[in-house]
Parts: structure tokens; C-alpha cells; sequence
């Protein structure tokens, strides 16, 4: 036992720093109730502030689906669907999200009908959401340190069967770190960047080239969403999700 004290301390630091890092700090919490308050007392405004300023530099739902809750009561509906798609990309399963997110979309007046999938993009994009991050950063640590663990008391086995178990647990746990890693750098890349974006002017022209005597393909309002084919300069090339493909101002977007 006590040559396993050194392997269980290290084990026990790993995790702990692990849990430590996703601690909410008391003054995130204590602008957290406040917005909260503010938003009760119908003082949308003042909310709004308030949520900003948590999700500013932090990766928080709850303050994100405020965010657009306080911006649908001021009738904001482009920033609205914003947050609410911001929050869906930490949270894609919350189910009051989806209701707000369903009512917030009749208002667009777009009607774009989406070309059939398989589902399995949507699926992957749920396993590699940004609020997945914490869940596989702590797998990916857990199981890194249990294969380091194991191999370490392998060393101090002198029972061959012993030795077989433990070098087998050691290579599984390292192999399925290496997949949660995998994992964690997937969901950090959809923290860092995003490829779809939200219409936030009330009338957008989407022109078929990036120049000035372009023609008008077709016409986007307020709300609606769309993928990001192409950053150039001051004009994005987007897709729609029926297929359509056209350019817009940059500044008549904004990325989710």
C-alpha cells in the first residue's frame, strides 16, 4: 500500500485540477443574479448588460439563453436568435432552449426548407458541442491518469498475471485518453471559430459576386441563419441551408 501512495497522490492532484478549473468564480456568480434580478423586474436593458459582460469572456448557457431571452423582450430578433444558437452550441439538448429558439424563428420571415441528412452530422456536432469541452477535457485526464497509474504499479508487480492485467489496463485507459483528446481539441476548435452566422439587418442582398456591379441573387432578413463558405475581406461567402450560395456584407452578419 504504501508504494501505491505516490501514484493515488498524483491520480488525486489530476483530478482536482481537473474539476477546479470549471468552478464558477463568486463574482461571475454575484453579475449572474444580478442580470437575473434586473430581467425580473422587466429592466431588459439592464439585464442585457449584465449578461454580456459574463459571457464576454466566459463560456456560460445560462447567461447566453438570457442574453437572447433579453434581447426577444426588447424586440431584438437577429441578437435574440444569436445568443439562443450560442447557447444550443453549449447546450444543444436543453429543451426550453429549443421551445424559445422555435418561437424566435417563426418571427423570421425567411422560409428556408433544409436539404434531407442522414442526421449524422447533426449528431456529431452534438457529441463535439462546446459544452461537451469540460465533460472530455475531465475523460481525457481521468483516463490518462489511470494509465499512468496502472503502468506505474505494473513496475512494482513481480506476479506475471498481475503484470498482463495492469499492462492491459494501462494501454486501454492511455487508447481511450487519446480519443477524449481527440475529442476536446474538436470541441475547443467550435469554442475558437464558427462557420454559421446569424442575419442581423433588417434587409440583406445577397449578391452573386464580390463586386460592386453585382446582381442580386436573392433577398435575407433579420434572423435568419447561414452557413459560412468563404471569409474575403468586407464580403463573407454564405449558403443557405437549401442549397443556395451567394455573397453578403460582413457587417450585415454576425458569427454565432
Amino acid at each position: 500500500m504504501e508504494r501505491m501512495k505516490p501514484f493515488l497522490s498524483a491520480l488525486l492532484i489530476l483530478v482536482s485540477s481537473a474539476s477546479l478549473w470549471t468552478q464558477e468564480p463568486a463574482a461571475l456568480k454575484s453579475a449572474f443574479e444580478a442580470a437575473n434580478s434586473a430581467y425580473s423586474e422587466a429592466r431588459y436593458e439592464e439585464a442585457q448588460a449584465g449578461y454580456e459582460s459574463i459571457v464576454e469572456g466566459h463560456l456560460h448557457f445560462e447567461s447566453e439563453f438570457n442574453l437572447g431571452n433579453a434581447f426577444f423582450k426588447q424586440g431584438n430578433l437577429g441578437h435574440s436568435i444569436l445568443h439562443y444558437e450560442r447557447a444550443k452550441r453549449i447546450n444543444p439538448s436543453n429543451s426550453d432552449l429549443e421551445s424559445n429558439l422555435i418561437l424566435a424563428n417563426a418571427r423570421v420571415i425567411d422560409r428556408i426548407e433544409a436539404l434531407p441528412t442522414a442526421g449524422i452530422e447533426d449528431l456529431w456536432e452534438r457529441i463535439l458541442s462546446p459544452g461537451r469541452y469540460p465533460m472530455w477535457f475531465r475523460l481525457m485526464i481521468g483516463f490518462w491518469t489511470l494509465g499512468f497509474v496502472a503502468f506505474g504499479l505494473r513496475m512494482w508487480q513481480n506476479a506475471i498475471g498481475n503484470r498482463r492485467i495492469l499492462g492491459t489496463i494501462g494501454t486501454t485507459a492511455l487508447s481511450i485518453g487519446v480519443v477524449c483528446m481527440s475529442m476536446t481539441y474538436g470541441a475547443s476548435k467550435r469554442i475558437n471559430g464558427s462557420k454559421e452566422a446569424i442575419v442581423m439587418v433588417d434587409q440583406a442582398n445577397v449578391l452573386s459576386e464580390p463586386i460592386a456591379a453585382a446582381s442580386t441573387l436573392f433577398v435575407l432578413h433579420e434572423g435568419t441563419k447561414v452557413r459560412i463558405l468563404q471569409r474575403v475581406e468586407a464580403q463573407w461567402e454564405i449558403a443557405l441551408a437549401n442549397g443556395n450560395v451567394g455573397r453578403l456584407p460582413s457587417s450585415d452578419l454576425e458569427e454565432i
